[in-house]
């Protein structure tokens, strides 16, 4: 199992051109974002100074602002818990879905955790967010993916340590929209508690040093 990933690891290195010269692995490198997505840059120019509402040069209608949005997915999975490794060395920390492990767990303990209750519905995924499971490592996954195609954002897949929490998916949320998004000013997200979600999501990033989203960037609930 061990030489497998192994292997794994040496491939991806070389597909991702990092076989032949001695640079530096950065996160999301050794994997592909979804390549229909907006990405300023990549696949698509922006207008210019945010002139978003630009008028069709083939009419007199306006170019509608959702072209140039980030549209995303989040979610979390309890089936892919993980037991306490004892000698588990990590061959691709932060280079690929998931997040990097040292700034994840500095996030994690500035963070208070705080009981949550779901106040507009018995929602499950609010309710079990402080449930725990002695003797394992992860709970779960949490993470984003783009709502137009379904392919995971890099960098953006969390370990959950007890359920469903906020601070975990604040996480997962930040570094999606860090991810070929720059000059981006609307980002939609679909998410099964965004009622709940997104009250204090502005004031608990403000609150951490480790969470960032641009200030030009509207969230808008899906």
């Amino acid at each position: 199992m061990r030489v497998a990933r192994q292997w794994q690891q040496l491939k991806l290195s070389q597909w991702n051109g990092f076989s032949h010269e001695a640079k530096d692995i950065t996160p999301d490198d050794l994997t592909l974002f979804c390549p229909a997505c907006l990405q300023p840059g990549i696949n698509v120019t922006l207008p210019i100074e945010d002139d978003q509402q630009e008028t069709n040069s083939t009419s007199d209608l306006e170019t509608p602002s959702w072209i140039y949005s980030r549209l995303l997915v989040m979610d979390g999975n309890f089936k892919a818990d993980a037991a306490n490794p004892i000698d588990e060395v990590s061959l691709m920390d932060g280079c690929g879905f998931m997040v990097g492990d040292s700034k994840y767990k500095a996030h994690l303990a500035q963070v208070k955790d705080a009981v949550q209750r779901s106040e507009c519905n018995n929602h499950r995924t609010v309710n079990q967010a402080n449930a725990s499971c002695h003797r394992l490592e992860a709970t779960g996954i949490g993470g984003c993916a783009c709502a137009r195609h379904g392919c995971f954002v890099l960098h953006a897949t969390a370990d959950f340590q007890k359920g469903e929490r906020q601070m975990n998916m604040d996480y997962a949320l930040c570094e999606a929209l860090k991810h070929n998004a720059s000059s981006i000013r609307h980002a939609l997200t679909f998410y099964d508690v965004n009622c709940q979600y997104h009250k204090y999501l502005k004031d608990r990033v403000a609150d951490n040093p480790f969470l960032d989203i641009e200030e030009q960037l509207e969230i808008i609930r899906g």
